[in-house]
């Protein structure tokens, strides 16, 4: 009813009109800035926008901060550095340039929060640690609002070693986490926070159940993303509050470790990435959706593949089919698969398979041991292990499981003996005839 009474009084309220402005900055580019200003407040929010660029459903969020006192500023960073969006898009802005930003924000008098989503996190960091070096009024910025955070130098590709960015350990500064439920940084918000404490910094975190990355931008959106967005403005005024009386940034930053990079993109061309030189595999062992436990080592002399994946991640619902081709094609060839659910009860993951079935193994991973285990950090991971079970390939993303490439792959590993040193080799199955 509250939420009720809230939306009705903000809709009968006028809208605040919407500033477009350029700035001009010391390195000559110019940036344009849509300004929604709350009036007789004395709070800004910085409002970095995602490496896919500004969303129009951001101005909703804006205007009812604007009503709020909160004058909200949102650059297009991707219009003044002539970028296309993408997923490494803002490598392309300059952190000294998103710094004078902060200056000229600063500059209003008000107090300066900063709030960014996904890689724009890393950005984020790196220009909030320029200011720090600058010797300007760290006090006027009192923190960073990071929603959903990617801050891996590398996205590891199914089981790789995990290489944060260099600022992770060299910030100090006041940080608010939001970070959605349905979403692969979900199982590794722990080592993020962990990593920014050593560092210095003061991290507060609320987790918001229901929604995936994105959840205020996206066009497929749920009914609870839509609820999410719509309280996005409460949650925003919530972290405000809580990163207000931390009195702003520290005046000195964390000394840096190498160099101060930025995100870089996936190398290589190839679907599965090997794995070289060839790894055992963990442990596996979780209960089955039919209740029975299910064992890795059970598969001993198959070639298994092992799918990490979630009932809300579409890439993970795209590849259900090609995965069951495959399983039909090769399963009488000596191939497992084995698809590790994270996150959700049987109940959930039953309902959810109900028009989609499936021969092979579902596992459930409720949570998140074995996901940690294996190394995951994005949905759907899958690893390929040969017939001693050792980890060939890997890699995240939805595929054609049964495509050409693929395909080809796999039979080379089914062509293999299984042997090692303390075993006989178990030869191929033979095909019918």
């Amino acid at each position: 009813m509250r939420l009720l009474i809230l939306l009705l009084w903000l809709l009968s309220q006028p809208l605040l009109a919407a500033e477009t402005q350029e700035i001009e900055l010391p390195s000559g580019e110019s940036v344009p800035l849509t300004v929604f200003p709350g009036e007789g407040g004395d709070r800004l929010l910085l409002w970095l926008p995602s490496e896919f660029g500004l969303s129009p459903r951001q101005h909703a969020t804006a205007e009812a901060l604007a009503a709020q006192g909160v004058t909200v500023w949102l650059p297009d960073l991707h219009a003044a550095w002539f970028l296309a969006p993408g997923r490494y898009s803002l490598n392309g802005v300059p952190p000294q340039a998103i710094a004078e930003l902060l200056a000229r924000a600063a500059e209003s008098g008000r107090k300066v929060f900063v709030m960014a989503p996904g890689r724009s996190v890393g950005l984020a960091l790196r220009a909030l640690r320029r200011y720090q070096q600058s010797g300007r009024d760290t006090a006027a910025i009192r923190g960073l609002i990071a929603i959903g955070p990617r801050l891996f130098r590398r996205t590891p590709q199914g089981g790789e070693a995990t290489e944060f960015l260099p600022v992770v350990d060299a910030s100090n500064l006041p940080i608010f986490i939001l970070q959605p439920r349905n979403a692969g940084g979900f199982w590794g918000v722990r080592e993020v926070i962990e990593r920014l404490q050593a560092g210095g910094a003061p991290v507060f975190v609320r987790v918001l159940p229901g929604v995936r990355d994105a959840f205020n931008r996206r066009e497929d959106t749920t009914p609870s993303e839509e609820e999410t967005t719509r309280r996005l403005p409460a949650m925003v005024l919530e972290a405000m509050r809580q990163l207000d009386p931390l009195g702003g940034l520290p005046a000195r930053a964390v000394p840096l470790a190498g160099e101060d990079a930025a995100p870089e993109a996936a190398k290589g061309g190839s679907l599965l990435r090997p794995r070289t030189p060839p790894e055992a595999a963990p442990p596996l062992r979780l209960p089955g959706l039919d209740g029975r436990t299910i064992d890795l080592g059970d598969a001993r002399g198959k070639v298994v593949l092992v799918n990490f994946w979630a009932t809300w991640c579409p890439p993970c619902v795209e590849e259900i089919p090609s995965l069951q081709r495959l399983y039909r094609a090769r399963r009488d060839q000596g191939l497992e698969i084995l698809a590790v659910e994270v996150g959700e009860s049987p109940e959930q993951v039953r309902a959810f398979l109900a028009d989609k079935p499936v021969d092979f193994p579902v596992l459930l991973d409720p949570d998140g041991k074995a996901l940690a285990a294996w190394g995951v950090h994005a949905f759907p991971t899958t690893f390929v292990l040969d017939r001693r079970h050792r980890i060939r390939y890997g890699g995240f993303g939805a595929f054609e499981w049964d495509g050409p490439e693929v395909m080809e792959t796999l039979d080379r590993l089914l062509g293999e003996p299984a042997c090692d040193d303390t075993q006989p080799c178990i030869q191929r199955p033979r095909e019918s005839r």
